[in-house]
């Protein structure tokens, strides 16, 4: 009787399975199966939203530098307005009294030929020719060929006076000064004596003389 009841607290002994296998796992790999499958589709849905938001934030910084670069662009477009305003309201009415005084723009040949007839009928001149190159650009040795969007041009003029005397050469000067339209200098000018001594005969000259002018302009 001793021996059927240590039998039976043998077989019903807790250190034993009932897995015929024998491995005491068997019974509980189908819930940590689960929790694996569970763990691992959410560390790829993590690493999805990850992948997301910095793709987003990487497209939010594009489209930022985006919008800064035309607000930037924007902002320099209006400083420049503001320049060229301020730059406008400074030089233009020095820019028009240029134009008026005829050195941007068109040659006013005109006047300076008007004033050189003017001044020969005044002065009872025996003698004027003149003769007019052609406008051409020209390079000063010290001033850049360009001012702006403007180019310095030249044209020669080639005066031949018969005078009365010296003084008739400084007023025919002067009457281009006041009365033609233009900036010009005098390139050279020679003097010769018609004669041995001067005569009173107003209609015949006592002095010839060859003048070269050069008139500056600047066309754009």
């Amino acid at each position: 009787m001793r021996r059927a009841a240590l039998h039976e607290f043998v077989m019903n002994s807790p250190g034993e399975s009932d897995d015929p296998s024998g491995n005491p796992l068997a019974g509980a790999w189908p819930s940590l199966r689960g929790a694996l499958v569970f763990l691992g589709v959410s560390a790829i849905a993590c690493a999805a939203m990850t992948l997301g938001a910095w793709e987003f934030l990487d497209d939010a910084k594009a489209r930022y530098e985006i919008q800064k670069e035309r607000l930037d662009k924007a902002r320099g477009r209006r400083r420049q307005r503001e320049a060229d305003r301020a730059m406008v309201h400074a030089y233009l009415p020095r820019f028009q009294r240029l134009v008026q005084a005829g050195f941007i723009g068109e040659e006013r040949r005109l006047t300076w030929l008007e004033a050189l007839d003017n001044a020969a009928e005044r002065l009872k001149l025996p003698e004027l020719r003149y003769d007019l190159s052609a406008r051409a650009p020209h390079h000063p040795p010290d001033l850049p060929p360009h001012i702006g969007p403007y180019r310095i041009h030249a044209s020669d003029m080639r005066l031949t006076l018969g005078l009365l005397h010296e003084g008739d050469l400084f007023s025919v000067l002067t009457e281009l000064d006041r009365h033609a339209l233009g900036l010009y200098s005098v390139v050279d000018c020679r003097l010769r004596r018609v004669g041995r001594e001067a005569g009173r005969d107003p209609a015949k000259a006592n002095l010839n003389a060859d003048c070269r002018l050069r008139w500056y302009s600047l066309k754009g």
